[in-house]
């Protein structure tokens, strides 16, 4: 993309009336995009990225609109559900009845306690553009604080949706607060239908003590463009646990950014399945900012047609974070020729008395495991389907939302044809 044309896309983002509330918070965001430009492959961490396609389409802003949502419906969080429809929330489709009594689960137009957190995790420089444009022209969002010492029994639900007659751009925003000793679970999906730009902005704060886990569910268009940033912070013996799985959009990107404190955990797991032209990124950094905190992070990609999968994780370890265990995987299979993977793990120590690791691998179906398959009986193209699904199914295993478990096993024996094996979920 060419400076003209990214500036000419900046500019159409961020035409119309800014809307009136976090002011100054959205001045700051407007006055560091005007520093900078839209980043393009001559930029180190997008060199693999390309977001020229941006530049020949004109999003427009995404009207308030209705949609079906039964069959996004999930029977474990029927009643802790709120749903976001073009930025907007959508409250006759939101069920929040079973929430408990003390938590705040609301959309951010009517949480005003939550004006102070907002825009304060992680740091503001050298953020991304997408950040930024985000913060400059959310229409609203979603809350979640949970008091202290409460463990919700339910998951809780959010669904943001897009629908697009016409190309639009969307900001969907998400502040957690778990205080000191909650423990959650939260579903977070991305669902839409048409040519869309959504940049979802989620901060979270997890409290000294607190457990949050994290599923994250990207099924956008094939014609939209995900552009999607995460930052955490993680107070001493807190806990963060992230899985993120993406199968839509015809370019998506995740820059999760996590920080912890002494004693603190995360992980930061992820599976993309991607076919066709699609292009899929995750730029994800870890920082052991304080001793004897630990982190994992699994990140697994299967693509397939002319699909590119990058990942870049960086994990830096402060020179105060002795004790720190910090282990990083990226896992890939390629199931075509023209199949393309980039993926730099990184480790930046400076700390002596630490346990790190990092590895990549990429690579074909082994051939001497479809020899085995086809010897017990398997045709050649249900051993290729079967040992795909399993290359897929360990990352699924570990969600603890039993339908969305089996929704999203369905889903990829469809995409990787296992299903004519029978039911493996």
């Amino acid at each position: 993309m060419t400076s003209a044309v990214a500036s000419s896309l900046l500019s159409d983002l961020l035409s119309g009336p800014r809307p009136a509330e976090w002011g100054k918070l959205r001045e700051e965001a407007e006055a560091r995009l005007a520093r900078r430009d839209l980043p393009s492959t001559h930029d180190e961490d997008w060199k693999y990225t390309d977001l020229k396609a941006l530049g020949g389409i004109t999003f427009g802003p995404a009207p308030k609109a209705t949609v079906d949502i039964s069959a996004h419906l999930l029977p474990e969080m029927v009643g802790t559900r709120q749903v976001f429809v073009n930025g907007h929330h959508a409250p006759h489709a939101s069920c929040a009845s079973a929430v408990p009594a003390g938590v705040r689960f609301l959309p951010l137009s009517t949480a005003s306690e939550a004006c102070h957190a907002l825009g304060t995790v992680g740091p503001t420089h050298n953020q991304s553009p997408f950040e930024d444009l985000n913060t400059a022209r959310f229409e609203d969002g979603a809350v979640l604080l949970v008091p202290k010492n409460m463990k919700v029994a339910l998951p809780l639900h959010l669904l943001f949706i897009t629908k697009a007659e016409n190309p639009v751009a969307v900001f969907p925003r998400l502040m957690v607060v778990l205080e000191r000793g909650a423990e959650l679970e939260l579903v977070e999906e991305h669902h839409g239908e048409g040519t869309y730009l959504t940049c979802p902005v989620v901060e979270i704060r997890v409290a000294e003590g607190a457990i949050l886990r994290h599923e994250r569910v990207q099924r956008d268009s094939d014609e939209a463009f995900h552009l999607g940033t995460l930052k955490a912070e993680v107070a001493k013996g807190g806990q963060y646990h992230s899985r993120t799985l993406s199968f839509g959009a015809r370019l998506s990107r995740q820059q999760p950014w996590v920080r912890l404190a002494e004693g603190a955990e995360a992980t930061l797991d992820g599976l993309a399945l991607l076919d066709g032209a699609q292009v899929a990124d995750t730029h994800s950094f870890m920082l052991h900012a304080e001793p004897h905190a630990s982190s994992h992070q699994l990140h697994k990609c299967i693509v397939d047609g002319h699909a590119r999968a990058v990942f870049n994780g960086q994990v830096l370890v402060a020179p105060k974070a002795q004790g720190t265990d910090a282990r990083q995987q990226s896992r890939n299979l390629l199931l075509s020729e023209t199949a393309r993977v980039d993926t730099k793990p990184q480790l930046e120590i400076y700390a002596d008395d630490v346990k790190c690791s990092h590895g990549a691998t990429v690579g074909a179906l082994d051939p001497e495991e479809l020899f085995y398959l086809q010897s017990r009986g398997l045709d050649a193209d249900d051993a290729r389907n079967l040992l795909t699904y399993g290359f897929a199914a360990d990352v699924l295993t570990h969600i603890p939302v039993a339908s969305l478990r089996r929704s999203l096993r369905q889903l990829v024996m469809a995409r990787t044809q296992a299903a004519s094996l029978g039911d493996l979920a």
